[in-house]
């Protein structure tokens, strides 16, 4: 597994249908497409891509094996498939971009709660965080699970989830462990409530000691709301080089209430390197968060959605990350491959 980058880390969601417009239409951007935005030194401009999404199966009263449910579009990508040498997550890793497997809630249809992060019982924890590393990680070559913390319909229950984390951090010892962080912080309290004392695990440890990093959610955010969300969370516990701030590709108002409007998105990325004096109050942080690389499209972004000539693929897609990039890199690092 490659390290880390300790500054100027870009981490993207892939999802592997978009679905646009109306009548909807339905986009697959390739996963491998990936591979085409690189820096001016050849590197891959992405570092981490959550492939989402993973969820829970069961209840918190019937939670047994198999634990996690993976859609097919996304066990696709984890296998090799007719014609391929390599799958396209083995191709990414090739490239030096780490791949986690992200991992959300769900809630039957027509039911109140369902299962997720916060339902794990006790006495499960450490069959749960075994089946992870054997039936996931080492199964499919992953490179770590990224948490979201969503979906499920449970009441938050931060002991469970915490004690939870714990007994995950120990089985995946040599793998990444990141949270999208949304709705973490008061009343709340995910990241100041220590691990049980009880706990086999890391007891009197919190969050942000079991994590590698964690990107904020807030979309739809001022720029100067999302710093200061970003502020919250090291007050919390978190380091500056354990946060990314997130940003959503979208069509502007009024298509899309809850996406980051390019202009924020370059500021967020030169705010996320500049040195900490001249008005900005805190140091340089990780990096930045995309959701999502499938739909920082031009056939998505564009307002209304599906307009001729704005159709995928486009040789203006990828706004949103050539904004972070060129933000936090520089204009001549913006480099897409012919």
């Amino acid at each position: 597994m490659s390290a880390l980058p300790t500054e100027r880390l870009l981490a993207s969601y892939w999802i592997p249908e978009v679905g646009i417009g109306n009548p909807i239409q339905e986009v697959v951007v390739p996963l491998t497409d990936v591979l085409n935005y690189t820096l001016a030194n050849q590197q891959p401009q992405t570092n981490v891509v959550f492939l989402g999404f993973a969820a829970f199966t069961g209840s918190p009263t019937d939670f047994a094996p198999p634990y996690l449910s993976i859609p097919k579009s996304i066990l696709e990508q984890l296998t090799v498939q007719p014609g391929q040498s390599q799958s396209a997550v083995e191709q990414l890793q090739s490239a030096g971009i780490q791949v986690l497997l992200s991992v959300q809630g769900y809630t039957p249809s027509g039911q109140p709660s369902g299962m997720g992060w916060d339902g794990v019982p006790a006495d499960q924890n450490e069959a749960f965080a075994a089946w992870v590393q054997t039936d996931v990680i080492e199964q499919y070559g992953l490179d770590g699970i990224d948490i979201d913390n969503e979906w499920s319909g449970l009441t938050p229950d931060p002991q469970s989830f915490v004690d939870t984390v714990a007994a995950l951090r120990n089985s995946l010892a040599g793998s990444l462990i990141t949270k999208a962080l949304w709705a973490d912080l008061s009343p709340y309290d995910y990241f100041t409530i220590p691990v049980s004392s009880s706990s086999p695990y890391y007891p009197g440890q919190t969050l942000a000691s079991l994590l590698d990093f964690g990107s904020t959610m807030a979309y739809g955010y001022s720029t100067f709301a999302q710093e200061e969300l970003v502020a919250a969370y090291q007050r919390a516990g978190m380091a500056w080089n354990q946060l990314c701030t997130g940003v959503q590709a979208g069509p502007p108002p009024p298509y899309g209430q809850w996406m980051t409007p390019i202009g924020e998105v370059s500021d967020l990325a030169q705010w996320v390197v500049a040195p900490e004096g001249d008005g900005k109050t805190v140091p340089p942080i990780l990096g930045m968060m995309l959701y999502t690389f499938s739909q920082d499209i031009q056939q998505w972004t564009y307002g209304p959605q599906n307009s001729p000539g704005y159709m995928f693929p486009n040789p203006n897609d990828h706004q949103w990350q050539q904004a972070i990039v060129e933000g936090m890199w520089g204009p001549g690092n913006w480099v897409v491959k012919s």
